[in-house]
């Protein structure tokens, strides 16, 4: 067989990883799996990675150029991350007939039409299992496990910052601003965290996720998005005495009357006895319902260095699999085009319950006035918690809901946040069980 060579670009913590990793597995796949794999190129701007990583008999470089230039190189790994330069060197990447291997979510999420489409025009493919969960093999369930299945609802943590971030808020009862600091100092937490605590992070993957899903493009730009800057200690403590814990959450579901597709990243309140509930810290998880399997709970580290090489190894075997049997495209991603387009439900009409805490002046009828807006939008409450607070200026009140229609809600707050005795933002928390 002739020799599958690869060009790896970015040798940051990743793609160090991925060095790290192949000088150790690649005597098994040559000699045990039969894949004469070589890592042949490396390419990083910051060239003094290289001395400390076991590059071995690799060509290393600062123009990543050199990797695509290269004729001999069959696969090309891409792991500097960004819209930018990485869309132009994995589209001609692609032109040039090279299967591409990447961890890029936002690029994926962003523009997948346009690469996908460029790899089935150059018959080639991308492998992008790293793009989802990390060490976690999402993408290989959803594509290859799940081919049996029709995946009917799928609820995800999927961000390892904001659950560290909830965690850590639930267990020492801190506020968000001295969580998300020492999650920075603990290096859980980008410097600038507003991919993560924003919810775009979470989109990203939830949008490959759908459009693998349901077999056609899910448009980031509509997902439903809210991250979890607004989550006070309180709204965890309250959480907490009725049985609740919050967690940031993907949700996906389609009904079988309804073509349009549920697609929203939010904080939600999970019953503690959900399986969800008990995943903590920087662990993720993916939770699929299939017609046919039912639940099937993914969990494990959804980012770092090892566990997310880990996704990128399993690639470049899977890729080098497929040209050794001459199947460059074994399995398509013609579906993930702009042609296929799919419908996105608007978050308006998403039926959900409701936690409700409305921060108010201490005095008479203030309940009933409340209750009253509610009662006119057709919002029924469920249970109602009044407790004493530290300040006498506002109390806090708390009203979960039976299910309601998001907008009916949002008409409903916007009425009662107009009246006097309200003295702050009210906090709204989807529930899901």
């Amino acid at each position: 067989m002739n020799p599958i060579k690869i060009g790896l670009v970015g040798a940051g913590t990743v793609g160090g990883g991925v060095i790290k990793l192949l000088a150790e597995k690649l005597p098994f796949f040559n000699n045990e799996c039969g894949l004469p794999i070589s890592l042949a190129r490396i390419a990083d701007k910051a060239t003094a990675r290289f001395k400390d990583l076991p590059v071995e008999n690799a060509i290393c470089s600062a123009d990543a150029y050199d990797v695509v230039k290269d004729p001999e190189i069959q696969i090309v790994i891409e792991l500097i991350g960004g819209t930018t330069f990485a869309r132009k060197l994995i589209l001609d990447a692609l032109k040039a007939k090279k299967h591409v291997v990447t961890a890029n979510k936002a690029l994926l999420a962003e523009y997948g039409p346009e690469i996908f489409e460029a790899a089935e025009k150059n018959g080639v493919s991308v492998y992008f299992e790293a793009s989802v969960g990390g060490g976690i093999p999402v993408i290989k369930t959803i594509r290859e496990a799940m081919i049996g299945n029709n995946i009917i609802s799928l609820k995800t943590i999927i961000n390892g910052t904001c659950n560290y971030i909830l965690t850590q808020m639930t267990e020492k009862g801190l506020p968000f601003d001295a969580i998300l600091k020492q999650a920075q100092k603990r290096g859980y937490a980008e410097e600038d965290p507003t991919l993560d605590i924003g919810g775009g992070d979470s989109g990203h993957k939830l949008a490959i996720m759908a459009s693998l899903i349901f077999s056609g493009y899910v448009p980031f730009s509509k997902i439903s998005i809210e991250g979890i800057t607004n989550i006070a200690k309180e709204d965890i403590a309250f959480a907490a005495d009725m049985g609740y814990c919050i967690k940031l959450l993907g949700v996906l579901k389609r009904s079988e009357n309804d073509s349009s597709i549920d697609a929203r990243v939010h904080p939600a309140m999970l019953p503690k006895g959900h399986i969800l509930a008990s995943v903590s810290n920087v662990f993720n998880a993916v939770l699929l319902q299939g017609d046919a399997v039912g639940s099937i709970l993914l969990y494990g580290r959804g980012a770092g260095e090892l566990p997310t090489a880990t996704a990128v190894i399993s690639d470049i075997v899977d890729a080098s699999r497929n040209i050794a049997c001459a199947m460059p495209q074994r399995i398509p991603m013609n579906s993930y085009r702009h042609d296929r387009e799919l419908s996105i439900k608007s978050i308006d009409t998403v039926i959900s319950r409701y936690y409700l805490c409305f921060w108010v002046a201490d005095k008479p009828k203030v309940l009933a006035s409340i209750a009253t807006v509610l009662g006119n939008w057709g919002i029924s409450i469920a249970s109602v918690r009044q407790r004493e607070s530290e300040s006498v200026a506002r109390v806090p009140v708390v009203i979960i809901s039976h299910h309601a229609m998001e907008k009916n809600v949002r008409q409903a707050l916007s009425e009662i946040e107009a009246m006097d005795f309200v003295k702050q933002t009210t906090h709204v928390i989807r529930i899901e069980d």
